[in-house]
C-alpha cells in the first residue's frame, strides 16, 4: 500500500544537513522537491517496512526541530 508523506525543513536547517536527509530518506522511499526552496518535499512510501523506517526517522528529527511532517490520508 503506498503511502505519501510531507516534509518541510526548517529555515534554521543547513540545505547541505537537508540534503543528507533527503537522500537517507530515498534509500527506502521516493523523494520530490515540492518547490525551489529545497525545504519541502513528498515522500512516496512503497513498502510497510519501509514506511516504519520512514516514520521512525522522520519522528527522531521532528524531536530535534529539524522539520515537520504529515502522513497525507490514504
Amino acid at each position: 500500500m503506498e503511502r505519501i508523506v510531507h516534509v518541510t525543513f526548517g529555515a534554521h536547517v543547513p540545505l547541505d544537513s537537508v540534503a543528507s536527509m533527503v537522500t537517507g530518506l530515498g534509500a527506502c522511499a521516493m523523494v520530490r522537491a515540492t518547490d525551489d526552496s529545497q525545504r519541502g518535499y513528498v515522500v512516496t512510501v512503497q513498502r510497510p517496512s519501509a514506511m516504519a523506517h520512514v516514520e521512525r526517522r522522520l519522528a527522531e528529527w521532528e524531536k530535534y526541530g529539524f522539520l515537520t511532517w504529515q502522513v497525507a490520508a490514504p
